[in-house]
């Protein structure tokens, strides 16, 4: 795997794919409560949530406590943000994910 490579097209990615799902679900980012992305690696995460200026208070991660799980990261990370009472029941959650095979999507949730 080309570390710097997958890097550049996740940084140029996934901006693209947040800005491309709030449109289409007639949302701004300010009406999302929570984000979720695929917990590939903290650097990763931390600049793209300052890069799509996610503030950090509506921002998960826990990577620190269960690694990158490749695609179960998502549904752990959102079990996890439930069971802490972080997102709640009627909160919009914005799920991202991105990777294998340059591949990457994005979907809103409302819990």
């Amino acid at each position: 795997m080309n570390g710097p490579e997958i890097f550049n097209f996740t940084i140029k990615s996934v901006p693209i794919v947040v800005n491309q799902c709030l449109q289409k679900n007639s949302l701004k980012l300010d009406e999302i409560d929570y984000v979720i992305f695929h917990q590939a690696n903290k650097y990763m995460i931390d600049y793209l949530r300052k890069k799509i200026k996610i503030p950090e208070e509506k921002f998960y991660m826990n990577m620190i406590y269960t690694g990158n799980t490749v695609s179960s990261t998502i549904p752990i990370a959102l079990k996890d943000s439930i069971d802490k009472g972080v997102i709640k029941e009627g909160n919009y959650v914005l799920l991202v994910g991105y990777g294998v095979g340059y591949s990457w999507g994005a979907t809103i949730i409302k819990i």
